[in-house]
């Protein structure tokens, strides 16, 4: 049994293709389906993350200044700064007698304050450097505990007395000037129970504030002491907890950042996040959230905000982290979905082809059977009559018709009207079919493939390696044309040729001859029965 080898490969590669593609629709509508639901969880989490992160911060910071505030206060009640407020503020003219003037005094008093009395032998020098000795190890330990910078103390004329770490701007410095003019100016009933000046730069990357605080005793004010504090060890403390390649910025109204948890190394390396001033102006707006990276910014980041209300300041805290970090979960999950549907595409692939070779060629087989069977070549073997499903059944119902045709073929009464039926047909009409069919080889200068194949009248068969016209060349010879031969198709090649011969062509006529010799065997033929 011999199959058009080209024809079955079509015919399975349309099959294939039908199968693919109705299989691979809900397979890329599910998986669409389920990548989107999944990175839009993966989303939520990203940014709870990230809320979570920054309320974690937002805890350390307001406990970290309000536990500087309760030791502030504390120590202002403490008998440590009641009493060493007392003696300093006590003592006769204590600031005044160490010069003539105030800038003699505070010449003077920097050496008493670094324990090198002997340069001034005076009196004064001596009896203050006794009270310094006095108390000065009892703030140092108080300073060590708290982790605070520097603490002084003022008298009531806004002269330096004290200080646990003598500073050329201590005194000078201008906000904290200020800070002790104005709670001295207030009257004792709106005097608040401490006061801090605002955050300044002291130095490339420190933020420097003072905590004031007055020192009282039997209701009225007797010294004022001044605690310095930095975000150094705030910094420190938030820096062991911020991942890696995220920053952290806790802003003030003048758009400075109290941390130095994340600054470049030099110059020329430039951050790969910054904060957005949007999330800043928000957060000052008494507002929290996360901004996407799509949302008021041109960095691939994710940002995080909320406003910081503590210590009787208003900082707006910002976090943010890349978008590449946030978001990884994100794209292992685009990667994974992206490997299934690969997987599942050459899976189908697979079983398509695997299904397309299982049904069409049993089908194109079965096929050329029934064909055969129609031409009247009872002889082909019908196979896959073993198969279960329903090409086993077409199988089965072809062989029972097979076997019907051969015992109505030749059965007695249809042979006997076979052959009177032969006898009355003109024995010239398989020389008229054989002679019209090689006179259309010949208008068609004898190639036997090409006129099946544009034709497409003929099967053409490939057979080890070459191409092959079984059919076809079965009506070039008398005794290969069947016995119930296909005029018809003869008819129709005709047809084909002369629509692509010219009539001045030599065979042109010949064919048209050939063509109603034909016609009139069929009318005979007809009129007969």
């Amino acid at each position: 049994m011999h199959i058009d080898m080209g024809y079955s490969t079509r015919l399975q590669r349309r099959f294939m293709w039908w199968f693919f593609s109705l299989s691979i629709i809900p397979v890329v509508i599910l998986t669409g389906y389920f990548t989107w639901s999944q990175s839009q969880l993966l989303i939520d989490q990203a940014h709870q993350q990230l809320e979570n992160e920054r309320d974690r911060y937002y805890v350390t910071i307001t406990s970290y200044f309000n536990d500087q505030v309760r030791a502030v206060t504390n120590l202002a009640a403490s008998d440590l700064a009641t009493s060493s407020g007392g003696r300093f503020y006590g003592f006769p003219n204590a600031f005044q007698q160490l010069g003539d003037d105030t800038r003699q005094s505070q010449r003077r008093l920097i050496p008493i304050l670094q324990q090198s009395p002997n340069q001034y032998a005076g009196v004064t020098a001596q009896k203050y450097h006794r009270l310094y000795r006095r108390f000065h190890h009892q703030f140092q330990s108080w300073l060590a505990r708290y982790a605070f910078n520097n603490l002084a103390m003022f008298d009531l004329n806004q002269n330096l007395v004290y200080t646990v770490k003598a500073h050329p701007m201590t005194q000078d410095h201008p906000s904290l000037k200020n800070a002790i003019k104005q709670l001295m100016n207030m009257p004792a009933q709106q005097r608040p129970k401490w006061m801090r000046t605002d955050f300044e730069s002291h130095g490339s990357r420190t933020m420097q504030a003072w905590y004031l605080v007055p020192i009282l005793k039997s209701g009225h004010m007797q010294s004022i002491l001044a605690i310095s504090t930095t975000t150094d060890n705030l910094s420190a403390t938030l820096r062991q907890r911020q991942p890696p390649e995220s920053g952290l910025w806790l802003i003030n109204q003048n758009h400075q950042s109290l941390l130095n948890s994340w600054v470049p190394h030099s110059n020329q390396a430039k951050p790969s996040i910054l904060p957005s001033n949007h999330a800043i102006d928000t957060a000052f707006h008494g507002q929290q959230g996360v901004m996407s990276p799509s949302q008021y910014t041109l960095m691939p980041q994710l940002t995080a905000y909320r406003p910081v209300n503590v210590a009787g300041a208003s900082w707006a805290l910002i976090t943010c982290t890349p978008q590449k970090r946030a978001y990884q979960p994100l794209r292992h999950l685009y990667a994974i979905s992206a490997t299934l549907l690969i997987a599942v595409i050459v899976l189908l692939v697979c079983v398509g082809h695997w299904l397309s070779h299982r049904l069409t060629l049993p089908i194109l087989q079965l096929t050329w059977c029934a064909e055969q069977f129609a031409a009247g070549e009872l002889d082909y073997p019908v196979t896959h009559r073993q198969r279960c499903d329903e090409i086993g059944r077409l199988a089965t119902a072809l062989s029972h018709l097979k076997h019907s045709l051969r015992a109505t073929y030749f059965s007695p009464s249809s042979t006997i009207k076979h052959k009177e039926t032969q006898a009355q047909q003109p024995e010239s009409i398989h020389r008229c079919l054989v002679d019209a069919m090689n006179l259309a080889l010949a208008a068609w200068d004898g190639d036997k493939v090409d006129l099946a194949e544009k034709s497409g009248l003929w099967r053409v068969y490939q057979d080890k390696g070459s191409l092959q016209t079984r059919t076809l060349d079965k009506y070039l010879h008398v005794e290969t044309v069947p016995k119930t031969p296909r005029w018809r198709n003869v008819v129709r090649t005709l047809d084909f040729v002369l629509e692509h011969t010219s009539e001045q062509s030599p065979h042109y006529q010949s064919l048209k001859q050939a063509q109603l010799d034909i016609q009139n065997w069929v009318s005979q033929d007809k009129g007969r029965r």
